[in-house]
């Protein structure tokens, strides 16, 4: 079994959903089994400067409103840090050993304290399931922290993302 169950893409520069989404379409479209959550924003709703986010469950018509209304004159942390735990907990409870991948849209800061979707990736870990995700550069440290031994940063490209893939594949299947 490969140490590096854990990837995450820096997002310094890109369009890091685009690539997951790409990403997953492309397993999906190869017969891999795909599960997890896309970040999609909708337009910017006229109370503050920031559009909606949602997450997309992978093959699921199914999403969680992830931010939340402040008011217009808002600058604070838009995060429903609620609808974030029923996305995990969700996604938790419909996870299973043989996916073939998990993607979540970030290791942020709710992951970094603890929260967010950490259990969902210990799950994983537990289960042998890779787990692709995004990361800030000020996250960087956690990600590392909590990841040890079995994570790896990749470079924004979607070649890499999948030549990461393929070689976590190989040592699952001389596993």
């Amino acid at each position: 079994m490969s140490s590096v169950l854990l990837a995450a893409v820096r997002c310094d520069h890109g369009d890091v959903d685009a690539l997951l989404n790409e990403v997953g379409q492309t397993l999906c479209g190869q017969g891999k089994r795909v599960q997890g959550a896309l970040q999609t924003r909708g337009l910017d709703n006229g109370e503050c400067h920031c559009a909606d986010m949602d997450l997309q469950i992978i093959g699921s018509d199914r999403s969680y409103r992830i931010s939340q209304s402040l008011g217009p004159q808002s600058r604070g942390c838009r995060l429903n840090s609620g609808a974030l735990a029923e996305c995990a907990a969700y996604l938790e409870q419909n996870l299973s050993s043989d996916v073939d991948l998990l993607i979540l849209n970030r290791f942020g800061r709710g992951e970094s304290e603890g929260k967010g979707f950490r259990d969902l990736i210990g799950a994983a870990i537990a289960s042998d399931v890779p787990v692709l995700t995004a990361l800030r550069p000020a996250y960087v440290e956690a990600w590392a922290a909590f990841g040890a031994e079995m994570a790896c940063e990749l470079p924004t490209e979607r070649s890499a993302v999948l030549d990461w893939f393929q070689d976590v594949q190989d040592a699952r299947a001389c596993a």
